[in-house]
């Protein structure tokens, strides 16, 4: 029986396992603390030396608890005799005989209070022992200062000091002391019992402080003036940081100094607020703001520097809500990541050009999806460039049908948005107009990769034990030379200007590269903008899910995104961008070819050690006729359209459509080399579906005008 006991004894003890449910002080980049981890047990516990307390706790905490601490070896023989006897002729009454070693044993080991009483108290001494052994009386005072419960979720002093008094244990005082000594037996006494406990124990102390008639007016959560001023500390601006955070750190350290900047966060909830204000009006009740700045020398990521879940953390209702983590429609922000993909596919050039024309692609499965533009109209060719500035949604869908939706629909989850669960058919060619959904996190995180060159930044949150903590990897979505191909097409007002107007939220008095957004029915407002040194996101509209007055992304989020940069940039250098990959070239407007002096021209910046197109040959005096000229509106080249056995074959026709027909003296139509087929004075006529590649060639007499290529599945 001795052996094993000794053995049991003898089991050395780490001091630092004490501290596995320390939880992690939270600190800004700036060092002002903003709350604190949570361990399993959810509750708040700071750990700080013993060299840190003032002299007078542990001596204060053992005339409380254990007065012959000193003395004894874990076990006090004396209380214990003193128990045993006020419970024989106290009729069951026993007094407290555990010490503080003791109590350290139960805290330590929280599973033995459904022990029966005997085997507790047994292991208690014997567990006590074994502490006395291998630790030091400093270090078991340490560990129990630090992990005892002291009120609701605050576990040991340091923690209870900085939440109930607003300081450091360094500075605690000696009615305060007292006031958590009490709280030890009892964490929420009634206001007589705390008196009393708080009387009989300023009286065994050798220090002089004042009766109180209500010690609770010690804390900040009683004085009406310490209130206020609590209040002014904790504004919200970053809670939801805080919140976030605290799920992503789950190992056990003493302080996590993150990259946020309270003093921008700041900032940000002000801008945020402002503009709220003044789009009430609009039937906008909320809004999300996030900034990234690039690490000086890092060429693979981004810092967090503030982050806005909504316009008021404390708000009744939705205010905890983080928007910037939320999951919402992304209307066309996702255009930008869609064309970087079919330009590195091959598919398309920056100088491509799209037919901006009302058509429907087929679905495959007896319907069409007839996508339309923000303004309801159409403007015939377009550049890619075009395209992308103006947001034009039917040249998006033509790219996603063109590339796949398989395609893009891998490259976004490669991108980072991980919560596409679907099948991409469920999603369908709407990915491209932003059916999948995205959260501002993801958005901005993407929008990175254009000044990293192409690659998706891992985002750095700050650092805990000095080592950096990174949300997401870095990897290679796209090449270099398109990510600066589409930075300086993002970049150039008069690219947007058709849409966007001469003067908008968009343009900037420096270089800034800018995208906006617009879900359906205005329920989503969204603006990305970046530039070498930053990425700005904000989102404006309805947690509810409610839709807005018309508010637009370049309304609504856009001008929130001005304003974050204008800030960002009031004390930086306006530098210019770089441009080592890429080269200025004049372009035809309408056919995308190098242009003639008679072309609608438009300047572009593409990659160097490519073969350039062709001259314009649309453009000679002898030869122009018309802007658009003679071709297929719809299918488009290279579209697929697939076959569904199940349903009707006459219900799956395939529409066809001829631009400016009318010009042709004899117009013939032929399908596949061998049919010719008679399509209306408009231009149009239904096309049997047939599996297989299919050509449809015209001809004006025996002059070839147009052809298209496309294929059924």
């Amino acid at each position: 029986m001795v052996i094993p006991l000794i053995v049991f004894i003898l089991r050395p003890i780490s001091f630092e396992s004490f501290r596995n449910q320390a939880t992690v002080r939270i600190l800004t980049n700036e060092g002002m603390l903003i709350g604190r981890g949570k361990n399993k047990n959810q509750t708040k516990q700071d750990w700080e030396s013993i060299r840190e307390y003032p002299n007078f706790v542990p001596e204060i905490l053992q005339i409380a608890e254990d007065k012959r601490f000193e003395f004894h070896h874990g076990v006090d023989i004396f209380a214990g005799f003193n128990s045993l006897r006020s419970y024989i002729f106290s009729k069951g009454k026993r007094g407290g005989a555990s010490t503080i070693t003791m109590q350290l044993v139960r805290i330590q080991n929280p599973e033995i209070r459904s022990y029966p009483f005997f085997i507790r108290k047994s292991f208690e001494i014997l567990e006590a022992l074994r502490y006395e052994v291998w630790l030091t009386k400093s270090e078991i005072l340490e560990a129990y200062l630090n992990s005892v419960s002291i009120h609701s979720n605050l576990v040991g002093f340091p923690s209870a000091s900085l939440t109930l008094f607003g300081k450091h244990i360094r500075f605690l005082s000696i009615e305060e002391t007292v006031y958590l000594t009490v709280l030890i037996r009892k964490n929420k006494p009634e206001l007589k019992e705390l008196s009393t406990r708080y009387d009989h124990l300023r009286e065994k102390i050798p220090y002089s402080i004042p009766k109180l008639e209500n010690p609770n007016e010690l804390t900040i959560g009683i004085s009406s003036s310490n209130k206020s001023d609590f209040g002014e500390r904790w504004k919200g601006e970053n809670q939801h940081f805080l919140n976030w955070i605290r799920i992503l750190i789950s190992k056990p350290s003493e302080e996590f100094v993150s990259s946020l900047s309270s003093e921008l966060n700041s900032e940000l909830h002000s801008i945020v607020n402002s503009e709220l204000l003044g789009l009430e009006r609009w039937n906008v009740s909320n809004a999300s703001a996030i900034v990234l700045e690039r690490v000086p020398g890092k060429k693979d990521e981004l810092e967090l520097k503030a982050m806005i879940g909504s316009k008021n953390f404390f708000e009744d209702g939705n205010g905890m809500v983080n928007g910037s983590l939320a999951y919402r429609d992304a209307g066309s922000t996702l255009k930008p990541l869609l064309y970087a993909i079919a330009i590195d596919k091959g598919h398309y050039t920056v100088n491509s050009i799209f037919s901006d024309e009302k058509y429907s692609f087929s679905l495959g499965q007896g319907g069409n999806y007839l996508p339309r533009n923000a303004d309801l109209r159409y403007w015939g060719d377009l550049t890619l460039a075009e395209a992308l500035g103006n947001s034009r949604n039917i040249p998006a869908v033509t790219a996603i049908n063109q590339m796949g939706v398989i395609t893009f629909y891998r490259f976004l989850q490669l991108a980072g948005f991980s919560h596409l669960k679907e099948s991409p058919q469920y999603y369908g060619p709407g990915l491209a107009l932003g059916a999948g959904g995205t959260t501002l996190l993801q958005l901005t995180r993407a929008y990175g990769s254009f000044p990293l060159k192409g690659i998706l930044p891992k985002i750095r949150l700050g650092k805990i034990d000095n080592r950096p903590l990174y949300y997401g990897d870095s990897t290679q979505l796209f090449s270099p030379e398109t990510a600066e191909e589409l930075k300086f097409v993002l970049r150039d007002p008069k690219l947007r200007q058709r849409a966007f107007g001469r003067r908008s939220y968009l343009d900037f008095p420096f270089p800034v590269s800018i995208k906006t957004g617009t879900s359906k029915d205005y329920r989503n407002s969204w603006t990305v903008a970046f530039n070498e040194n930053y990425v700005v996101g904000a989102w404006v509209g309805n947690f509810s899910g409610e839709r807005t007055m018309d508010v637009s992304g370049s309304f609504g989020a856009g001008r929130i995104v001005q304003n974050i940069f204008r800030s960002l940039m009031k004390d930086k250098p306006k530098l210019e961008y770089n441009s080592s990959l890429t080269e200025v070239r004049n372009f035809c407007r309408f056919t995308g070819k190098l242009a003639l002096p008679k072309c609608p021209s438009i300047v572009l910046r593409v990659r160097k050690k490519v073969i350039l197109p062709e001259l314009c040959d649309k453009h000679k005096e002898e030869s122009f006729t018309s802007v658009l000229g003679v071709g297929f509106v719809y299918p488009s080249m290279g579209q697929v359209f697939l076959y569904h056995p199940s349903y009707e074959k006459k219900t799956q026709s395939i529409p066809v459509r001829i631009r400016e027909i009318k010009t042709l003296k004899d117009p013939k139509l032929i399908w596949n080399d061998k049919e010719e087929l008679k399509p209306s004075s408009n231009g149009d006529l239904r096309l049997p579906i047939v599996r297989g590649k299919q050509s449809l060639v015209l001809y004006d007499g025996e002059l070839k005008k147009a052809s298209v290529d496309f294929e059924v599945k």
